[in-house]
């Protein structure tokens, strides 16, 4: 038999053996290709940077047939989505503030007036632009909507309106970021994005690897207690933590010139339960896995949908209601817009408490589980 069949049997026979050692851990691998196969789709559905429907309040103080044509104009463009017609200017300031409504429509006083008597009357239309590329595409849409908005009733006398350039003029301004600078949205969001990946991550390994060498078997011999064992180990992790998160502030404030109008020392303490919520899905990969590959993978399937479903890399209101459901199990989605409103818009404790006490919910319950495994794999 020539060297080449030799060659042919020794391949086929360690492709055989490789086989059988695939259907022995078949769910390793079976995981490997379900979970990617998953993501594609997901994500195929809910990656969308053209947000629509966007919640709006229009504050009128003029009402006639001219001002409701104009707000109906503004619905039918479809980026906005006409929550109430209203006067009180602070009301809906504060509604922006907390984060309800993206937009705020200004019709002033004898806009009616003005734009009978041809003096291209102003609105102004105001966005929450905390994250620009929301708020970006519905101001482009903004020109049509003055072209389009009196088409209907300028007619007879008042036909010029329509025949001579635009009737009004739409001012745009973006709230909280005036320049609409990405960096604004993108800086807190890897802040989210590190802290999530390093602390889940690091987490699972670590513990894994202590299960693999039988370092753990060892430490649980010696009279301290289990406990004390893991709170040990993610201690340190927390202090890491703490240093990344400091380092992507300081490089957000210096080098990339994010402003930082709320509390430095609220921001402080809110992360501590959003890293106890990465330690505790970190513990939670460790226990329910058999080795550090398997570990990493399950970290990276959490962490993934963790960021690309909080609203981080494509906007919270551009994705299917079924995919906001889904992004609000996340502590990551809670985090970003915390961090969010105390950097940009000096939110205090009230401000941020719809978003804090999810994120405390869901710190809770997974610290509860993971323990619940942990000890399952002590014993």
């Amino acid at each position: 038999m020539s060297n080449i069949s030799h060659a042919t049997l020794r391949l086929f026979a360690i492709q055989k053996k490789e086989f059988i050692a695939m259907m022995r851990d078949a769910n390793t691998y079976f995981f490997l290709i379900l979970i990617p196969l998953v993501q594609v789709i997901l994500f195929g559905y809910i990656i969308n940077t053209d947000a629509k429907n966007l919640p709006t309040i229009v504050v009128s103080k003029d009402s006639s047939q001219f001002t409701n044509s104009i707000i109906q104009s503004f619905k039918n463009s479809g980026y906005f989505d006409i929550k109430t017609i209203t006067s009180d200017e602070n009301e809906a300031e504060k509604l922006m503030d907390i984060g309800k409504i993206k937009f705020i429509l200004y019709i002033p006083e004898n806009f009616s007036r003005d734009l009978i008597s041809n003096k291209k009357p102003h609105l102004l239309l105001e966005g929450e632009a905390t994250d620009p590329m929301v708020v970006g595409n519905a101001f482009h849409a903004t020109q049509r909507i003055v072209d389009d908005a009196l088409r209907h009733d300028a007619i007879g006398p008042i036909q010029y309106l329509a025949s001579k350039g635009p009737a009004f003029i739409i001012d745009r301004h973006a709230k909280y970021n005036p320049a609409a600078k990405a960096q604004y949205h993108t800086l807190p969001g890897l802040l989210v994005s590190v802290i999530t990946i390093s602390l889940t991550m690091l987490t699972a390994i670590s513990l894994t690897t202590e299960y693999e060498t039988g370092t753990m078997e060892m430490l649980l011999i010696t009279p301290i207690h289990p406990l004390e064992v893991i709170f040990g180990k993610i201690i340190p992790n927390i202090v890491l933590g703490y240093i990344l998160f400091f380092l992507i502030l300081l490089i957000s404030r210096w080098l990339f010139h994010v402003p930082f109008y709320g509390s430095f020392l609220l921001l402080t303490i809110v992360a501590f339960p959003f890293f106890m919520a990465n330690l505790g899905i970190g513990i939670l990969t460790s226990s329910i896995s058999k080795s550090q590959f398997q570990a990493a993978n399950i970290a990276n399937t959490y962490a993934l949908p963790a960021l690309l479903l909080s609203g981080f890399m494509f906007p919270f209101a551009a994705m299917p209601q079924w995919a906001q459901l889904i992004g609000h199990l996340f502590p990551s989605t809670y985090f970003l817009r915390i961090t969010s409103d105390i950097m940009l818009k000096d939110a205090n404790i009230v401000t941020i408490w719809p978003n804090l006490w999810p994120l405390l919910l869901f710190t809770f319950v997974v610290i509860m589980v993971s323990h619940h495994f942990y000890r399952q794999t002590l014993d």
